[in-house]
């Protein structure tokens, strides 16, 4: 059976709509969230200078859930490139260490099983050109991230 976990969300602005941090207790992830038009203040933000895993997320010409899946050494600088590329997305949410233990060996696998899961699951499409096969890493290092 499962243990119950708490999350501890901090709405930097006072509302779920605007930039939001979350943590689990004893583990050292750190997830933000904010929307495109608070990038500036997401690119200040020091977890956005860290290596870490991001989904961008939007909408399609149509309408329709369009994401994409990525890494980086440094997400803001990475943030700054896709702004200026793909215009599909509204919404980013990254996930880095709070301890700085997470590599870009360890970003890159995240995101190559990120990417997996999401094909496999199929219920929003990627925009990813590419599939990223992963690094492989011992199961033992990856639980400690």
């Amino acid at each position: 059976m499962a243990e119950g976990k708490q999350i501890r969300l901090f709405l930097i602005d006072g509302t779920f709509s605007g930039l939001v941090t979350a943590e689990i207790m004893n583990w050292t992830g750190h997830v933000f969230k904010g929307s495109r038009s608070e990038l500036g203040r997401i690119y200040q933000r020091e977890e956005a200078q860290r290596t870490g895993v991001y989904i961008l997320l939007g909408d399609k010409s149509d309408g329709s859930p369009l994401a994409y899946i990525g890494e980086s050494d440094n997400i803001a600088s990475r943030l700054k490139q896709h702004a200026a590329k793909k215009s599909f997305w509204s919404e980013v949410v990254f996930v880095t260490s709070k301890d700085g233990n997470l590599t870009s060996a360890h970003a890159r696998y995240i995101e190559a099983q990120l990417i997996q899961r999401a094909k496999e699951i199929g219920r929003i499409p990627l925009e990813n050109g590419n599939e990223p096969t992963g690094v492989r890493i011992c199961r033992k290092q990856m639980l400690r991230i």
